[in-house]
C-alpha cells in the first residue's frame, strides 16, 4: 500500500502547527534560548533550547523524570553544529520533537514545565 504525498504533507503540516505554538511560547519566556528557530520555512519539528544557569543534561532529566516529557540532550551526534552556534561550550542543547502522534495538550504541558524549570533558577 502506497501513502499518498497528501497525507505525508498534512502529518507535516500539524507537527509543524504544534511545533510553531511550542516555538512561540518557548521564545517569550525569559531565561530561555532557542537555537535556529528564526522561522517556520523549510523546518522539521524540532525545537533546540537552553535554560539559563542550566545544564542541558538537568534540564533533560528534570523534564524526562518530573514531568515524562521525553527529549535528547547534548550535542545530539552534531558537534560541529554546537561549535558553530557557540553550545558546544556547554555541553549542547535540549531538544524536542514533535510527531504525528502530539497532540496540543502534549505542547501546552511541555511549554509550563519549561517555564516552571526556568522559574527554579532566575
Amino acid at each position: 500500500m502506497r501513502v499518498s504525498s497528501f497525507h505525508s504533507l498534512t502529518i507535516h503540516d500539524n507537527e509543524m502547527i504544534l511545533w510553531n505554538k511550542l516555538r512561540t511560547a518557548v521564545q517569550k519566556k525569559n531565561n530561555v534560548t532557542t537555537y535556529c528557530a528564526h522561522s517556520i520555512e523549510n523546518r522539521i519539528p524540532v525545537l533546540s533550547f537552553n535554560i539559563k544557569n542550566f545544564d542541558s543534561g538537568d534540564v533533560g532529566t528534570m523534564l524526562d523524570v518530573d514531568y515524562n516529557i521525553a527529549c535528547r540532550t547534548g550535542l545530539q551526534c552534531a558537534p560541529l553544529v554546537h561549535e558553530q552556534i557557540g553550545t558546544d561550550k556547554i555541553h549542547g542543547t535540549v531538544r524536542l520533537s514533535i510527531g504525528p502522534f502530539n497532540t496540543e495538550q502534549h505542547i501546552d504541558k511541555a511549554i509550563e514545565a519549561i517555564q516552571e524549570i526556568a522559574d527554579i533558577r532566575k
